[in-house]
């Protein structure tokens, strides 16, 4: 990658790597790859070379397509998935700079850059490799602050009168090296350092560093602001700037004026938050150089600790009192001193969401009779509005179940036709050989990835068939396949299963898996079930790591439905197949997870029931679906994107299995499947 230039308007010089920013990659460094050819990004993590700008990234077995070229940018993040025009809106932000040392230049990760249509040549592509030379995309800022008094700083400013500077932005990846660049979708007038309580000393000069977009500063006098922890404000206003521009280095030199008295402040992390269904704290900081209290007027907080943190900041920690209330809390947090009293309100961050509605529907497959269904169906939608659905179906040659695909591209009025793309293994080598059943499906960093249900369990005779199950998974790079399956250690072979049923001998087990895909984490949901009522379970792994089922951490119980069990009156031997297994969707514009199962399955008074968490990890009750709900309901599937993310301008659909009227045995596979519209 090219060096930063200094560019003070009459000279263009290399800084030098004695100033500790010269341009180099460091161990852990990623950048994404996308090809010309229509896939979505690849992660390419150093493998060689840190601490030079020269480095090598291994792609873990990614090879190249044939005349193809590349672009590539730094840093990567799982935010740029998306398809195939992903690399057309590669995502910046500026937001969150922080130096936690004096003179460190600690801001990399805002150092955005970009390599387009790179072609390798024709020994790099015998090789496998090709080279990107990087362009930083973005203007480097050393402000060297002289401060007039000792000091704990809160914050580095660099105000402006107006919104010149770029807060976040797009950068495509198809232009030409020298046209790419950061198109500007949110600005602002300020950019801001956190400096998390650096001390300094009284006449110190101290260097700081910040990334910005170019922009235009012709005109533009911004003052330097530094802000104590005590709320004390030292200034100096400009009289001269530059044009920023990409690829180079601005000095600032600033002396700041005596500071302002100090106003006491109030910060809370979260400053807002979300009842869930356990406690939470909450943070609250007061930050002045007298000795304030704080006094809740609500009574749904109480305190639990005092703490001082330095001469001029003090922290309590409120516990949030638990109840199920779904209903927006505001209430004053007093501040009082021996001169002042200061009102706070602390308010439930986002709304009170509603339960979903089902709409217009059809039967999308009829069953014949007994041991006919197609059921648990996993959704997939896509940008190009296709939608890959894989279901349940009965197994061929003397195995449980198999898998099923079909897709369709206009909303589930008409279908391709049915394939069976998933089956067990062979009998005698492979555990899962009896069955694979409930399908959970993801799309990502190029798989799409299947968990599913099967068991370890088989005897001869029957007897405990289908009993004690574990969770497996398989991936491909095609929705109908084939499939390598995870073998305990990397993909491919003799299947193992990635979570393994300890609990009570000859009860159903676990399974009936769910994937979710936020930021850089897999959550993997799960049933287990021991024979009274069934409870959601979720682990978790993460998403750069290729062989993430092998890493996973368990967290135990998110969705209880004994809980609402409890709630619904449910006793005695209704408890065991009352509630069934849980798909998991995050709703991007709501910023929640929603957890959907069927409730009453397969009786006349069959609902479909929904949760909802803040953290993917504990759920509470939101309510029942409304709407049309067929009788006889079981084991449903709601749709979402590959990550198992919900975008709400798009259509959305609800599938579940359902016995017909006219059955005679609803327990023996006698069941039709639905789709509808959800409307959330």
């Amino acid at each position: 990658m090219e060096d930063f230039v200094q560019d003070d308007a009459t000279k263009v010089t290399t800084i030098k790597s004695g100033n500790n920013i010269s341009s180099t990659w460091d161990e852990g460094d990623v950048i994404g790859v996308f090809p010309d050819k229509g896939g979505d990004q690849v992660s390419f993590t150093v493998s060689g070379g840190a601490g030079t700008a020269n480095c090598s990234f291994n792609g873990e077995g990614w090879g190249l397509i044939a005349d193809a070229t590349y672009s590539a940018y730094y840093p990567y993040h799982t935010k740029n998935y998306g398809g195939v025009n992903a690399w057309k809106n590669i995502k910046v932000s500026y937001a969150g700079q922080s130096q936690s040392a004096k003179n460190t230049f600690g801001v990399g990760k805002y150092d955005f850059m970009a390599c387009t249509n790179a072609v390798p040549s024709f020994a790099e592509e015998l090789s496998g490799k090709c080279t990107f030379t990087f362009k930083h995309l973005g203007a480097l800022l050393i402000l060297n602050v002289t401060f007039p008094n000792a000091a704990y700083l809160s914050t580095l400013e660099l105000i402006c009168d107006s919104d010149v500077f770029t807060e976040a932005g797009t950068v495509d990846l198809s232009a030409t090296q020298s046209a790419a660049a950061i198109t500007s979708t949110a600005q602002g007038s300020t950019l801001t350092l956190d400096l998390n309580g650096m001390s300094v000393s009284a006449n110190e000069t101290v260097t700081f560093y910040m990334m910005a977009a170019p922009c235009n500063m012709n005109g533009a006098m911004p003052t330097v602001k530094a802000t104590t922890t005590s709320g004390q404000e030292m200034t100096k206003q400009l009289t001269s700037s530059y044009n920023w521009r990409a690829g180079r280095a601005y000095t600032i030199s600033a002396t700041l004026s005596s500071p302002s008295s100090a106003t006491p402040t109030l910060r809370s992390t979260p400053s807002a938050f979300y009842p869930d269904h356990q406690e939470q704290n909450l943070t609250l900081r007061v930050v002045s150089n007298q000795n304030y209290t704080i006094t809740p007027t609500v009574s749904w907080l109480t305190k639990v600790s005092e703490t001082v943190i330095n001469a001029s900041v003090k922290e309590y920690v409120y516990k949030l009192n638990h109840n199920n209330a779904r209903t927006s809390r505001t209430g004053q947090i007093t501040l009082t001193g021996e001169t002042l009293t200061k009102a706070v309100s602390v308010t439930q961050s986002g709304f009170t969401p509603s339960v979903p509605v089902a709409g217009d529907g059809l039967t999308i497959y009829t069953s014949g009779g007994n041991y006919q269904y197609r059921y648990g169906p996993s959704i997939v939608m896509h940008d190009s509005g296709t939608i890959d659905v894989w279901f349940a179906a009965p197994g061929h040659n003397g195995k449980a179940d198999e898998f099923t695909w079909r897709q369709t591209s206009n909303g589930g009025q008409t279908w391709t036709t049915e394939q069976t793309v998933l089956t067990g293994g062979t009998k005698g080598q492979d555990l899962d050989w009896w069955s694979v059943c409930d399908p959970g499906a993801a799309y990502f960093d190029g798989y799409y990835y299947m968990a599913y249900t099967s068991t370890t369990n088989t005897s001869s005779d029957g007897g405990l068939q289908g009993l004690e199950n574990d969770c497996f998974i398989a991936r491909s790079t095609s929705p109908s396949g084939p499939w390598s399956k995870w073998n305990g250690s990397g993909w491919g072979g003799h299947p193992q299963p990635i979570i393994e049923y300890t609990g009570t001998a000859g009860k159903w087990g676990l399974g009936e898996p769910s994937i979710v895909v936020k930021d850089d984490t897999v959550y993997l949901y799960y049933t287990w079930d021991e024979g009274v009522t069934a409870v959601t379970k979720v682990a978790t792994a993460q998403r750069s790591n290729p062989n993430w089922p092998g890493s996973l951490t368990h967290h135990g119980i998110a969705v209880d439905k004994a809980w609402l069990a409890e709630h619904d009156g449910v006793t005695g031997t209704a408890l065991a197949g009352s509630y069934d297994s849980c798909d998991v969707k995050y709703v991007e514009d709501y910023d929640l997870f929603y957890a959907f199962h069927t409730s009453w399955r397969i009786t006349a008074n069959s609902r479909l029931s929904v949760w909802t968490s803040t953290d993917g990890l504990t759920f509470e009750y939101l309510g029942d679906v409304t709407g049309t709900v067929i009788k006889y309901a079981h084991n449903m599937g709601v749709s979402g994107d590959g990550l198992g993310h919900v975008n709400l301008s798009k259509t959305q659909y609800v599938s579940y299995a359902y016995s017909p009227a006219n059955a005679t045995d609803r327990a023996h596979g006698n069941w039709n499947t639905y789709w509808s519209v959800l409307t959330y």
